[in-house]
């Protein structure tokens, strides 16, 4: 399991990880206003800015709603075949991150968007490759049990300096 995850702290809303989205996605076609179709969008608040893109679930809500099998887990990303898309939103309305968009356009099959960590690229995902203040970052399932693992050993050893002055507080009243 990986995905990517922001830090919004670092983030400065300057939208280069959705440009460079958008290029690595276009398919060789010249990038227009057209064929803009970031798969994560900069969002923006009174004084904070962050990416939002898709978080491949583990037990995708957006895999599992669809009836036509036009998303489906790949490896470690959840894949789209547009061509079996039928424009229901389905996967839109399930997704708890906003993070699929589907695009119709007169006489052709609906597109879905979302991240695919960019699959086929081995540099990996462009997002993360041109931040310029590194507020992106890959989060594997290794990562996220050594994080996890720090958090518990820190929350034990906070609760064990708070047994201990609670213990000190008691002796000395």
């Amino acid at each position: 399991m990986s995905f990517i995850v922001a830090s919004p702290e670092k983030c400065i809303g300057c939208h280069t990880c959705e440009v460079a989205c958008a290029v690595v996605h276009v398919g060789g076609v010249a990038l227009t206003a057209r064929h803009y179709f970031p798969r994560l969008r900069v969002i923006k608040l009174s004084n904070i800015s962050a990416p939002v893109m898709c978080r491949q679930c583990e037990n995708a809500p957006c895999v599992a709603v669809c009836p036509t099998g036009a998303l489906y887990r790949k490896g470690e990303a959840i894949e789209s075949v547009s061509h079996n898309c039928i424009d229901c939103k389905s996967c839109v309305v399930a997704c708890p991150f906003g993070a699929i968009e589907i695009v119709s356009q007169p006489d052709l099959s609906p597109q879905i968007i979302k991240c695919d960590l960019c699959s086929g690229q081995q540099s990996g995902p462009a997002c993360v490759s041109v931040c310029p203040t590194d507020a992106l970052a890959i989060v594997t399932a290794a990562g996220l049990s050594l994080q996890q693992q720090k958090k518990q050993q820190k929350a034990a050893k906070c609760s064990r300096l708070s047994g201990l002055l609670l213990l000190e507080g008691s002796n000395h009243g």
